[in-house]
């Protein structure tokens, strides 16, 4: 397959599985999308379930990857990989948001191997951001919940935000930063 018309299919898909909801488009509608007939989108994907996991597993793998490398770098102080990764997961949520169908229930749709798959790229990125709380000489007592806590604060920014809202792409990802380094100023004992 070539890589473009591979992108076109899944960028199409990502945008329409967006808009209307997973289990609202069907095979036919994808293939009207990209310009294809619904044998030729078959030859490319033999299921409307393999486009999905293309689509979340490829940008979860290019993300992972991106933020692991950037989180892992002890060439850069924890607290500044830590702040680094906050501003991408931010920028990334929003410029790429079509393609954040990892938190929503299409995840059922998926294969038990394809969500394993997911949650090891999500596992490994988690993992990242606690080993960096860790090291951070943060007053944590939890590196792993404070980990989750962050994520999870981060994650949630794509049911909300919206481009033409009064907050600017930039300013979000300042405050979120400072949210994430203060919540690990506040991770001890209760």
């Amino acid at each position: 397959m070539s890589e473009s018309r591979d992108a076109a299919i899944l960028s199409r898909a990502a945008t329409l599985f967006s808009e209307r909801g997973y289990h609202a488009v069907g095979i036919r509608d994808l293939a009207e999308a990209v310009g294809l007939s619904t044998s030729t989108l078959y030859h490319y994907y033999a299921t409307k379930q393999d486009i999905l996991f293309a689509i979340i597993s490829r940008f979860l793998e290019e993300f992972t990857g991106r933020q692991v490398a950037g989180l892992r770098d002890t060439t850069v102080p924890p607290r500044e990989r830590l702040g680094r990764a906050v501003v991408a997961h931010v920028e990334l949520t929003v410029t790429r948001s079509k393609e954040l169908l990892v938190g929503s229930p299409v995840l059922n749709a998926l294969s038990p191997e394809q969500q394993a798959r997911i949650a090891a790229l999500r596992r490994a990125y988690r993992d990242a951001v606690r080993d960096v709380v860790a090291e951070g000489g943060f007053p944590v007592a939890d590196p792993l919940l404070t980990a989750m806590a962050m994520l999870d604060m981060l994650d949630g920014i794509r049911s909300w935000y919206h481009p033409d809202g009064p907050l600017p792409l930039p300013e979000l990802a300042a405050r979120y930063r400072t949210f994430a380094l203060a919540l690990c100023q506040a991770g001890g004992e209760p």
